[in-house]
């Protein structure tokens, strides 16, 4: 028996969504991925415009359902926003003298976690780094993902009008854990997810997650600035994908200035390295702060449609001293060639962790209709043999005759025809 889910992740320029069948060894076979362009209505991860944003959630499910050949009517819906960040929270309970907790114990230390009271804010998840014991008190060591209220109600409000049910919240950054390797977190490694207008910021030490901050800025800062230069978005857009390079800012002499459509090479490198130069002491300033300059042995991982900027790996190395610096996607399920794109590597991320059903339930058959006894001549109770072939519903569709051998439907649809006809007779 196959169970079907969907997951549906809320970025700042696009909204993808997916579906997935889960067999019954957990396998996910995925359906397909669709996904739209937010024109606005989602701006640094929240819902600013619920209307438009349901009718993308609703043509994007549609076609989601289509490839699935069933209705889907909920998802599990991803978020990451600019107020997103980790706190610490370290509840406790009294367990006498014994040395380990059990696991009955544990689920209630996350429970009390979960259960804080932050105002304005909500709870978008947790990330367990383990529990210690002192003078018979077991300490929880959590991180909380926490947010303001807004981002969950905004995501909640539009799911509701393009009524899909929300299967659960999960974060993006949490979900994108699994894409590191056990050994990258035991030794130290930043993990950095791109987007449009957010740069996602985590950093995993000793196999625990140590910090968790959102930078509003991404790749729509490096556009914008391009653009400053009387160009279209999208010229601009097409010129930092295609022309740019963040590793070379400037002409060695080595090389010859390429003239590039509405500008030099070398002025389009200066304005992309310029700005991602900001991003990356953005970057560094965070790890600084949490304490962990020099010490990422693990490397840096980069995700995220951001990330594919020519040039950046060299300008990151060079500024935060990270010696392995590499781009990666979900490597945990794969459709097409979706796993080689650092875009989606969240969405699939959050399909390895959907487990509810999210397709919508068949109605179960209505009861078939009780035939009522008449004793009007007008209608006659049928026959013996009739009424046998009524109650053991013929697939045949045997007609039923009179008497006299001719069939009584025949006679129906005749007259049915020939009222039609000389309904419409006068009509050209």
């Amino acid at each position: 028996m196959k169970t079907l889910t969907a997951a549906i992740q809320f970025g700042s320029s696009r909204i993808c969504a997916a579906a997935a069948w889960i067999d019954a060894n957990g396998q996910r076979e995925v359906v397909g991925i669709e996904s739209s362009n937010t024109n606005g209505c989602i701006h640094h991860g929240c819902v600013v415009n619920i209307e438009d944003t349901a009718v993308i959630i609703k043509s994007l499910f549609k076609k989601l359902s289509n490839r699935a050949r069933t209705d889907i009517n909920a998802a599990y819906c991803g978020v990451c926003a600019i107020s997103m960040h980790s706190q610490e929270f370290r509840p406790s309970m009294l367990v006498g003298d014994a040395t380990t907790v059990s696991p009955e114990v544990e689920e209630q230390l996350k429970q009390m976690s979960l259960e804080v009271a932050i105002p304005h804010h909500d709870i978008l998840g947790l990330f367990d780094n383990g529990y210690t014991i002192n003078e018979q008190m077991a300490i929880g060591n959590h991180q909380l993902i926490v947010a303001e209220s807004r981002l969950k109600q905004g995501i909640c409000a539009a799911m509701e009008r393009a009524q899909i049910r929300v299967a659960g919240i999960l974060t993006s950054p949490l979900m994108l854990a699994d894409i590191l390797t056990d050994e990258e977190k035991q030794q130290g490694c930043l993990l950095l997810d791109m987007g449009a207008q957010l740069t996602t910021l985590a950093i995993f030490s000793g196999g625990k997650l140590a910090t968790l901050k959102v930078i509003p800025f991404g790749g729509n800062s490096v556009t914008n600035d391009i653009a400053s230069n009387n160009l279209r978005l999208e010229e601009a857009e097409m010129l930092k994908t295609s022309w740019s390079d963040a590793s070379r800012p400037k002409n060695n002499g080595k090389e010859a200035q390429t003239q590039i459509p509405s500008m030099s090479q070398i002025e389009l490198n200066i304005i992309v390295s310029s700005r991602l130069e900001e991003l990356a002491a953005n970057i560094e300033r965070q790890i600084v702060k949490a304490g962990f300059k020099g010490k990422l042995a693990g490397g840096c991982v980069l995700t995220g449609g951001a990330s594919l900027q020519r040039g950046l790996t060299t300008l990151l190395n060079r500024r935060l001293e990270i010696s392995k610096i590499s781009t990666r996607s979900c490597n945990t399920i794969r459709f097409s060639m979706s796993e080689r794109k650092p875009n989606y590597a969240a969405l699939m991320a959050m399909l390895g962790h959907c487990t509810e059903a999210c397709a919508a339930t068949p109605a179960p058959a209505a009861p078939a209709p009780v035939a009522e006894k008449s004793t009007s001549a007008a209608n006659p109770a049928p026959s013996q043999n009739q009424a046998a072939d009524i109650a053991q519903g013929n697939r045949n569709q045997t007609s039923v005759r009179d008497t006299s051998g001719n069939d009584i439907g025949d006679k129906v649809r005749k007259g049915f025809g020939s009222f039609i006809g000389d309904l419409f007779s006068g009509m050209d």
